[in-house]
């Protein structure tokens, strides 16, 4: 652990650059032209649009999420006081990282909401259609692997959509349109469903925007920012069978945090490594340090932000992307409406949570891993 980062933490960030200095930094980091784009992302029978995420204090103030009960409400997403400035806090949190176990199998479980609007006679308020995946891979062939999903139950979104939800009678599930489709969302889960539990092979993880990897190849990546940078944005994408594949493509603060994001809930890289990519987009421009946040599931976390034009002309929306100061670990992403567009619907208003992707739990276990409740 390098101790020299947790006692920086302790200290306020330094002055800003000058305009001059921050336009020659941004030619260095940016190898492409700044353009926004949508997340990629995979999914288990999630509705089309949704990205993901977690929560800022700033956007979010004065709305308030449900809990996993729809009858009873949630603490609200609010800030909390940390003596650390935002950027000590994420240096902080990096440091953290090199410290993560490493074992047999890594597993990931994480949970994706979209928000949409309830329709019917009883509708006419906000509720969360929510999923979930578990899966795992063995660190050698033949260790095998795993994949499961199943939907999650649906809730009310803020206290004043369980409210409504309650006046109307407290339906055990609604109608909801997105993307064209209409879909049933229900208030109880699913059971789980595996794509294919008899898979023996193992030892292979897709390292998002880089390429297929092996465990000792993933041991062997760059841990310097610079470096990493140079992985994610240059070069071309390396295939299972061994050939290039597409050029690789960084644009702006927004596009850099989703691979960073993508990486970390997706790809068991080394701890040096994932503190690495921390402090790369800790400190790459565009991207907002909002300090120390408290996410859907109620988990105190630090913060960093991007906006972005939405494509679909949703208006402008940041994506947040959170971590775990004591772990390192990242705890998950979100979409916060900031502006809205010229398609967006009503109840789309600014601060108003659209979607979020949380990593409820990953790691490494010495023990194959089994499917939580």
């Amino acid at each position: 652990m390098n101790e020299l980062h947790l006692v920086r933490a302790v200290y306020d960030d330094p002055p800003p650059p000058s305009e001059q200095a921050a336009a020659a930094a941004r030619g260095r980091m940016l190898s492409q032209d700044d353009t926004a784009r949508q997340r990629r992302r995979r999914a288990w029978r999630v509705p089309l649009g949704l990205v993901a995420a977690a929560t800022a204090a700033a956007v979010v103030a004065g709305m308030t999420l449900a809990t996993d009960d729809p009858a009873r409400p949630r603490t609200g997403v609010q800030a909390t006081p940390d003596a650390l400035s935002p950027r000590g806090m994420m240096l902080a949190a990096a440091s953290r990282a090199e410290l993560q176990h490493q074992g047999r199998y890594w597993y990931t479980h994480q949970r994706t909401a979209f928000a949409a609007l309830a329709l019917g006679r009883t509708g006419g308020y906000v509720v969360e259609e929510r999923d979930e995946t578990f899966e795992w891979t063995g660190r050698t062939p033949g260790d095998g692997k795993s994949f499961y999903g199943r939907d999650f139950a649906g809730r009310p979104q803020t206290d004043a959509d369980a409210d409504a939800w309650r006046a109307a009678g407290s339906p055990r599930s609604w109608t909801v349109r997105s993307s064209g489709v209409s879909r049933t969302v229900g208030t109880t889960s699913g059971s789980w469903q595996a794509d294919d539990p008899a898979d023996t092979s193992g030892g292979t993880f897709n390292m998002g925007g880089v390429g297929q990897l092996t465990y000792q190849e993933l041991q062997e990546l760059p841990t310097d920012p610079g470096d990493l940078r140079t992985l994610l944005c240059e070069g071309s994408i390396k295939l299972a069978d061994g050939r290039s594949g597409a050029p690789k493509h960084c644009g702006d603060a927004t596009s850099v945090l989703d691979k960073v994001f993508d990486i970390l809930a997706n790809t068991p890289v080394p701890p040096k490594v994932r503190a690495g990519l921390m402090r790369l987009v800790t400190d790459y421009p565009g991207v907002q340090r909002l300090g120390t946040v408290t996410d859907p599931l109620g988990r105190t976390a630090v913060a960093l932000a991007a906006p972005f034009e939405s494509a679909d002309g949703r208006g402008r929306i940041q994506r947040q992307v959170l971590f775990d100061q004591r772990t390192g670990k990242l705890l998950g992403s979100c979409d916060i409406q900031l502006e809205p567009g010229p398609d967006s619907e009503k109840w789309q208003v600014p601060g108003r949570m659209l979607n979020y992707w949380l990593v409820v739990d990953s790691g490494w276990s010495d023990a194959e891993p089994t499917l939580p409740d």
